[in-house]
């Protein structure tokens, strides 16, 4: 079992050192100019060991993201199970938000990242938060299409937000995003 442990240890280290490797470089430049031999140089790590966990760049800014979003959406479902308001929920996401602005803005400014497809794998519950709120009357395709509405329109308020660098408080920029959900939703 101990043996399991170090090799899981050894993994994880690994791993780490190439994102944060990936994340120092991505402050000067863009990753299509980012080489793996680059990559592995900076990280410490021998282009064997890179390919053995990692095809690309690309991979390792996208499990950088996911990380990331599971947390962010892990931490509001949970909120939002234990009986917690959706405006305290979405506020202390913001704030986290605000706290990684710099991490933030590296992977929106990466041309290749897809971060509503990411957000759609990774958050298919907002899908159905938004469809629970909606009248029981509406065809099962009108409710998708507002939850995607107000799902894109989501993310696009944050980009901006985001690319303001944070200029409204997180309480300000929650009550906006859930003021439009609603409207969008008719609540």
């Amino acid at each position: 079992m101990s043996e399991k442990n170090n090799v899981n240890q050894r993994v994880m280290l690994t791993k780490r050192l190439i994102s944060e490797a990936l994340l120092e470089m991505l402050k000067t430049r863009n990753i299509n100019k980012i080489s793996i031999r680059e990559l592995c140089q900076v990280a410490g790590v021998n282009r064997t060991t890179f390919y053995n966990h990692y095809g690309s760049q690309y991979d390792v800014l996208n499990e950088i993201a996911e990380a990331y979003i599971q947390n962010t959406s892990f931490t509001i479902i949970n909120d939002l199970a234990v009986g917690k308001n959706i405006d305290e929920c979405l506020t202390k996401v913001l704030e986290y938000i605000k706290d990684h602005v710099e991490f933030i803005k590296l992977v929106l400014d990466q041309d290749n990242y897809d971060l509503m497809n990411h957000i759609k794998i990774s958050l298919p519950q907002f899908d159905q938060m938004v469809i629970r709120n909606l009248p029981e009357s509406l065809e099962l395709d009108k409710k998708k299409a507002i939850a995607s509405y107000v799902q894109y329109g989501t993310v696009r308020l944050l980009k901006e937000w985001i690319g303001s660098d944070c200029l409204k408080s997180p309480e300000e920029e929650a009550k906006l995003i859930l003021y439009i959900a609603g409207r969008t939703i008719g609540n």
